[in-house]
């Protein structure tokens, strides 16, 4: 059985814990969070995000729950900021760059693969990372739904949502109104008695009916770079009444806060865990979802609780169906106690636009920065360590000298990880003695998650686990060790005494594959897999045993300038990566 997860639920203003028997499949975790536009480069802050919904997925499963984590990648421009008017953020792009559509998305999708590969996040695959150029159809039938059930109404830029006629249909008696949507209606409430004009922060040039509508669907004109025609996916003129008809011809794109509802419900509103992609499929229907919750935890940016996730909300309770379950945000990065900014150049990238670990400025950084940072390059899983240094709902602030501090305890542990990877390699566990020890390590499992599954507390678990490795590395100490050189086979035996072997093996197990590299990811334990180095750093040994010291230094600083640090131990040596060593 999971062990059960508590969160911080954004609209409930609460400690919310995931029960496996309650959930939308019992003991599976069905998660959604939103993806980038793919119009720019993703800085630093965003990166916060995709971090917290690939975090919350390798906690479940470490916890025992079957997760089915979505992360889509936004490929519509639609309009600048959260507004329904303005100029699309991918034609923009492509007029800024001088490229087409296409090659603007594909360039900055693989630029965000990149830079969430750089700090250990593994992105969904496949149908887990669905395009919104995949799901037009889903989406046109979502607005088309709305229209005809009277949900919606037709301007002449876009079909617009109605929440004041929706206001009355959650009102009714027999509708279950969530904690989430009685937080938006008494919102819109509130906006109708004249208190707020700015629910949707945009400058629209139609007139809508009210503050808080939002397009479905905007229309665009022939020349624009990205649009779709209802008539060419399906023919809708049997449904639609006369006055209607003529939008099946007119260019459009989808509306932003419709695209993860129409996702979302194609891909994880099923009883059974996944379906195919529905994109092209004009048998799309959002009826088998009615009355049901479609996913367990929708995830995002704290940007998107007062507008985007609000209007998914309420689309889809006007379909008939809650989308999700919960509702968990994460807070803003802010660079020295300020928002990002481009005037500011403090826009930060992990990898990419001018070193692979400088965290440069998207715009070109001040020349003292690059000279005091090209030279001595972080290592971009120090940054990954630093959002695990602090909790997903509070404001984080960036400084060099906390990306510093949270380096020093990466190399840290990558040295402690890197000695006591040393001792395991010369330790022989039977495999019966393997078996026996698994109940142990579940158990063992078990206790380390346990400030995991309290809402992510991850300051604590890092001090748990930090505890931990010096504990193992204590046994070491404590126990007699002692090592000969083996020429022939170019490494170092060990015998190891007053140590329990079986115990320390399974402990490392349980830290190496579950911890770091099921969970952490940092490469604590990993040493050095490259056979070039390795062969340096065996040719160094030799050069030792014969006393020749100019090259054993010689061979060290080569080894360093390829991005690794030789260790020396009295019974042999350890190698592990640190990347501020390379020129």
């Amino acid at each position: 059985m999971p062990t059960p997860i508590q969160l911080f639920d954004s609209y409930q203003k609460q400690i919310i814990t995931l029960d496996p028997a309650k959930t939308v499949i019992s003991n599976t975790l069905k998660i959604y969070s939103c993806g980038p536009t793919v119009y720019n480069y993703m800085h630093i802050g965003n990166l916060r995000a995709t971090w917290l919904g690939d975090t919350i997925a390798r906690v479940g499963k470490l916890a025992g729950w079957h997760t089915q984590w979505i992360s889509n990648i936004t490929d519509v421009g639609h309009l600048v900021d959260d507004g329904d008017d303005g100029e699309d953020k991918l034609e923009k792009g492509a007029k800024r760059e001088n490229k087409n559509v296409q090659d603007i998305i594909n360039f900055y999708t693989d630029d965000y693969l990149k830079q969430c590969q750089a700090i250990g996040i593994e992105i969904p695959t496949g149908i887990m990372r669905p395009k919104a150029t995949e799901y037009i159809e889903e989406q046109m039938i979502l607005s088309l739904e709305l229209l005809i059930a009277d949900k919606a109404y037709l301007l002449e830029d876009g079909i617009y949502f109605d929440s004041s006629n929706n206001q009355a249909i959650f009102g009714s008696s027999d509708f279950l109104i969530t904690e989430p949507l009685r937080t938006i209606l008494e919102t819109q409430a509130k906006q109708r008695a004249g208190q707020s004009n700015q629910f949707t922060d945009r400058d629209t040039k139609n007139t809508t009916k009210n503050p808080s509508d939002f397009a479905l669907w905007k229309f665009v004109s022939a020349d624009s770079l990205q649009k779709w025609r209802f008539v060419d996916f399906f023919d809708a003129k049997d449904v639609l009444a006369g006055s209607y008809r003529e939008i099946l011809e007119k260019w459009g794109c989808p509306g932003w806060h419709s695209e993860c509802v129409a996702m979302i419900s194609a891909i994880a509103g099923q009883d059974t865990p996944l379906i195919e992609g529905a994109g092209g499929d004009s048998s799309f229907s959002f009826d088998p979802f009615k009355n049901k919750t479609v996913i367990d935890l929708h995830l995002g940016g704290e940007d998107h609780i007062d507008v985007h996730h609000k209007n998914e909300i309420l689309q889809s309770e006007a379909l008939g169906f809650h989308l999700s379950k919960y509702w968990v945000h994460n807070k803003f990065v802010l660079v020295n106690g300020k928002k990002m900014s481009k005037s500011l150049g403090n826009v930060f990238l992990v990898v990419g636009k001018y070193a692979d670990t400088g965290f440069y400025s998207l715009e070109n950084p001040p020349q003292e920065v690059q000279d005091k940072f090209k030279i001595k390059g972080f290592d971009p899983l120090a940054y990954r360590l630093m959002l695990m240094e602090h909790h997903y709902t509070q404001q984080m602030d960036f400084t060099w000298d906390k990306l510093a501090q949270s380096q020093a305890r990466l190399f840290n542990l990558r040295k402690l990880g890197t000695k006591i990877s040393k001792v395991v390699q010369n330790i022989n566990v039977s495999i019966s003695d393997q078996d026996k020890g698994l109940p142990k390590m579940q158990e063992y499992n078990n206790k380390l998650i346990s400030d995991l599954v309290n809402n992510l507390n991850f300051p604590l678990f890092l001090e748990v686990v930090t505890n931990e490795m010096n504990r193992l590395f204590g046994s070491i100490s404590k126990s007699s060790i002692k090592g000969s050189y083996n020429k022939e086979h170019e490494d170092w035996d060990l015998s190891i005494d007053n140590l329990d072997e079986a115990d320390f093996f399974h402990d490392f197990a349980v830290l190496i594959d579950w911890m770091d590299k099921g969970l952490l990811n940092l490469n604590l334990f990993d040493g050095c897999d490259n056979w070039t180095i390795e062969t340096l750093a065996i040719q160094r040994q030799q050069a030792k045993e014969v006393k020749n010291w100019a090259e054993a230094d010689r061979l060290r600083v080569e080894i360093a300038k390829l991005g690794y640090q030789v260790d020396d131990y009295p019974w042999g040596y350890g190698l592990w990566w640190n990347p501020t060593l390379m020129d």
